[in-house]
């Protein structure tokens, strides 16, 4: 009997050498970029496209020492927490409607939900420049039904970012939340409603809570993504408007200063970490 609990005990690391390969793998693919960026942000600007190995944190001091950047980042954040907002809004009656509903055109709408992830960003970014102009569909809209005398700008600033990131990230917000709505028991908000409980009430002590974990994975996919997207922010900002992503493709492809665009990438994702620990952490606490 010892030897076949020995045996047992011993089998996961004889076959633990199996992993090797994949872990290799993720080392290649996420450490060693990350782990390289840092070291190229510590080196030296000498000139346009000239860099000296020679370490220095004058490129974080800069950063740091200078408001521009600090508001370069708030820009971000905001952007982030506003993409953030519009999607939770948005998300919550259509994955409520899809956990909930017992049609059999369900698989359908999902698939509707999931459809504008398989057109490339670009073609979508081009598709709402062509709706969101001044002759565009939605000004057509605005003014044709008296809401607006005329036409109102949506491109090239930071509303028409908005729209063109929600609409591109609304779809994993809706995903993330339908799974989690469809396992919250009904009868639980059957209970609530039957003693006395409104609609809202039940969703605000029942639904709510139960969904914590999937509007908190959803919200940090989304925020991580928005603060983090290039292509939304290039084509629906143009070059009126900068975020992190848009000033570190600048500085890396015009300005050719690599340190400096290292440095800014390494902030960015330092800022992104904290955050998605603090929210992580901060959920852990609640009840």
């Amino acid at each position: 009997m010892s030897s076949l609990i020995k045996s047992d005990n011993e089998r996961p690391n004889r076959w633990g050498w199996l992993l090797l390969p994949c872990t290799l793998w993720l080392v290649g693919v996420f450490v060693l970029p990350v782990l390289s960026l840092v070291a190229q942000s510590l080196f030296t600007y000498r000139g346009v496209g000239v860099v000296d190995n020679t370490l220095t944190i004058a490129n974080y001091a800069r950063f740091v020492s200078d408001t521009f950047y600090w508001r370069l980042l708030g820009r971000t954040l905001l952007l982030g927490l506003t993409v953030l907002l519009c999607s939770v809004v948005l998300a919550y009656p259509v994955s409520y409607f899809l956990a909930r509903t017992t049609t059999r055109w369900r698989g359908l709408l999902i698939f509707l939900v999931i459809t504008p992830m398989l057109i490339s960003l670009v073609i979508r970014n081009l598709g709402w420049m062509i709706l969101l102009g001044h002759q565009g569909f939605v000004n057509w809209v605005l003014t044709t039904t008296g809401i607006v005398t005329e036409p109102v700008g949506l491109l090239h600033n930071f509303a028409g970012i908005v729209i063109g990131l929600t609409h591109a990230l609304l779809p994993f917000m809706i995903l993330t939340l339908t799974n989690v709505l469809q396992r919250i028991d009904y009868q639980y908000e059957e209970a609530a409603m039957n003693l006395g409980a409104n609609r809202w009430l039940t969703f605000r002590r029942i639904v709510l809570p139960l969904s914590w974990p999937g509007l908190l994975a959803g919200s940090l996919l989304v925020f991580t993504l928005a603060i983090s997207a290039f292509t939304s922010p290039a084509m629906l900002g143009g070059n009126t408007i900068l975020f992190m992503a848009t000033f570190i493709a600048q500085q890396i492809r015009f300005v050719l200063n690599y340190p400096f665009g290292s440095t800014v990438s390494v902030i960015l994702l330092v800022v992104t970490a904290a955050l998605t620990y603090l929210a992580v952490r901060r959920s852990k606490e609640l009840p």
